[in-house]
């Protein structure tokens, strides 16, 4: 009697819990999310178009402050851009080298003095901007600064200088 009556039980008990768990009714989700993104792609860029003079440079003595190139420096990058570019020297082999300095001013603007030269040669010089800037915006004017001594070594000297540009 014992056994009918706990297989009654158990059967009664499954069904019961079955039947709960199928009589629970479905809750349906009321908030989701949708994850967005995308990449803007940087547009840095540089372009350097020399005057003319830098190939052929008045060596004879003194100081010399003039434009070597015009430069475009163009980025979307809100934080704005650096501008570097190497300062050094003009050499020729069994000669004095001549150092040179190197500025950058907004296109059109005057000269620059010479005490406004201020990083040393052989040093980084660096321009920044704080802002991204429109097509033309970044128009620029390089210049040099240079002095050959009064009875510099005859011959032909050379040297560059070398320009990048990065997003800050």
């Amino acid at each position: 009697m014992f056994a009918k009556t706990f297989r009654n039980t158990l059967i009664a008990s499954t069904l019961v819990i079955a039947g709960s768990v199928l009589a629970t009714p479905a809750m349906a989700l009321t908030t989701g999310s949708v994850t967005l993104g995308g990449t803007v792609a940087t547009t840095l860029s540089l372009t350097s178009v020399d005057t003319g003079t830098p190939s052929a440079l008045d060596l004879s003595g003194g100081e010399r402050i003039l434009q070597v190139a015009d430069l475009n420096i163009f980025t979307n990058n809100e934080q704005g851009y650096t501008l570097t570019a190497s300062q050094g020297n003009l050499t020729k082999i069994g000669g004095t080298a001549i150092s040179f300095q190197v500025l950058v001013v907004g296109n059109g603007a005057t000269a620059p003095v010479a005490s406004a030269f201020i990083t040393a040669t052989g040093t980084a010089y660096t321009y920044a901007t704080a802002a991204a800037n429109a097509t033309g915006a970044g128009d620029q004017d390089l210049y040099m600064k240079y002095t050959p001594a009064a009875l510099q070594d005859p011959g032909v000297y050379a040297g560059s200088i070398t320009l990048s540009v990065a997003d800050n």
